[in-house]
């Protein structure tokens, strides 16, 4: 996995057609076809709707349907600063996982995650 930030934190305020690169085994990926707000991207491919963090280009989680996306990064991008690269508290980190728990979103265990580490800033 890529330890540097691949994408930039979107301008956007809304939901929007925005490329961006994630963050693959294979190395960095382009995706011409997702949507985009501020730290949050989406796509869908051949497995569900794919939730990434945009600084990283890792995988959140994928989610059932792409509302269930776009509220799971709705309900978890107050509880963190999601434009950076570092380590949630305890506290924050069991914030997020609970709220993408409750819409559904889930982590494959055989693609690369967002790991909250002071590792992926080096």
């Amino acid at each position: 996995m890529n330890l540097r930030p691949v994408n930039t934190v979107t301008s956007h305020n809304t939901w929007t057609f925005h490329p961006f690169l994630i963050d693959t085994v294979q190395g960095p990926m382009g995706v011409d076809f997702g949507k985009a707000r501020r730290a949050f991207g989406i796509h869908r491919d051949d497995r569900g709707w794919n939730l990434t963090h945009l600084p990283t280009g890792a995988l959140i989680g994928l989610a059932p349907s792409l509302d269930d996306a776009m509220r799971a990064a709705d309900g978890i991008e107050g509880a963190w600063d999601w434009s950076i690269v570092g380590v949630p508290r305890a506290a924050e980190l069991a914030v997020i996982k609970e709220t993408l728990r409750s819409y559904g979103v889930e982590h494959p265990a055989d693609r690369p995650a967002w790991t909250p580490t002071l590792a992926r800033a080096a």
